[in-house]
């Protein structure tokens, strides 16, 4: 039980860190206000946020998808191996919902679930890398919407990005 107290309270101070992380450069990222902020740190908030809920559900609900006993002597104490082991759902989720945004960016997938984008800027397409950074984003608030959302689901669900990536390369091969 001193094994599975520890991979919680590692993994949520994994997520807490990289949320810090995370909403210090979304505070941060427009110094002079100059800039429209970009929604991507957001995303990937709430693609930390998906996984840390993934991954507590997978702890309580079920010991077969979490062998705590067959990691039991790494995981033991407060070891570099167990802060390793607790941080990566929290990557993965903020890996997995940054791909997904740029997959949803790039219009390689759209419809009515997904987010559309735009530029923001007067007298550009955002054709530059800085203008894609900052001014290529959702259209309006229910863009916006749907991209935190997807953001969530591409943590929540590690297999999801993953998935939709296989498709998109099979489909390209086509």
């Amino acid at each position: 039980m001193d094994v599975h107290r520890s991979i919680v309270l590692w993994l949520f101070f994994a997520t807490l860190i990289i949320t810090a992380f995370v909403g210090g450069a979304l505070l941060y990222s427009d110094k002079t206000g100059d800039e429209f902020l970009s929604i991507l740190p957001v995303v990937i908030l709430s693609g930390v946020l998906g996984s840390f809920v993934s991954a507590l559900n997978r702890i309580y609900s079920s010991k077969d998808i979490f062998p705590i006993t067959s990691y039991s002597v790494f995981l033991s104490g407060n070891s570099m191996y167990l802060i390793a082991y607790s941080s990566i759902p929290a990557l993965v989720g903020a890996i997995s919902s940054t791909i997904l945004y740029v997959v949803f960016a790039s219009e390689i997938i759209v419809g009515s679930f997904f987010p559309g984008f735009s530029c923001k800027l007067a007298n550009t397409d955002c054709s530059e890398f800085q203008e894609f950074l900052t001014s290529w984003s959702p259209r309006d608030a229910q863009d916006y919407a749907k991209a935190i959302v997807w953001g969530f689901v591409a943590g929540f669900s590690e297999r999801f990005v993953p998935d939709i990536l296989n498709r998109v390369a099979s489909n390209s091969d086509k």
